[in-house]
């Protein structure tokens, strides 16, 4: 857990080094869940140790890292949200731009508002030349 807290703003850094210049920045969004979800990892990672819960031994831990990551990624990602000259990251979404193949239907990506969407759409449409 401790290296999934470590490592993620690494790859981030990492990953936005790929992007290239920002073409459309989608609208700024905040984990919400964050700071329950975050304890509530630790908590179970911490009552996993400290009880038996027989044949849960195994699963209660790994729910807590992996609600963790999911969290964390989250959490990492919703800030650096827009369509990129490589890339496209929309929430946790991340789409090279050699995968997009076509604007009607790449991917089914959530947006805040249909300002984004017609944003997002006239950009790869502009990108993609079609």
């Amino acid at each position: 857990m401790l290296a999934i807290s470590v490592i993620m703003p690494f790859w981030k850094n990492k990953l936005m080094t790929k992007t290239g210049e920002i073409i459309v920045p989608l609208a700024n969004r905040k984990s919400k869940l964050q700071m329950i979800a975050i304890p509530t990892a630790y908590v179970l990672l911490i009552l996993s140790i400290m009880f038996d819960f027989g044949k849960l031994s195994f699963v209660i831990p790994y729910c807590a890292v992996l609600g963790l990551f999911i969290t964390i990624k989250e959490s990492t990602l919703l800030p650096v949200n827009g369509v990129y000259e490589n890339l496209i990251i929309s929430g946790t979404d991340i789409i090279k731009m050699q995968e997009v193949t076509g604007v009607q239907n790449p991917r089914t990506l959530i947006f805040d508002n249909s300002n984004e969407v017609n944003e997002v759409v006239s950009a790869l449409t502009e990108k993609l030349h079609v």
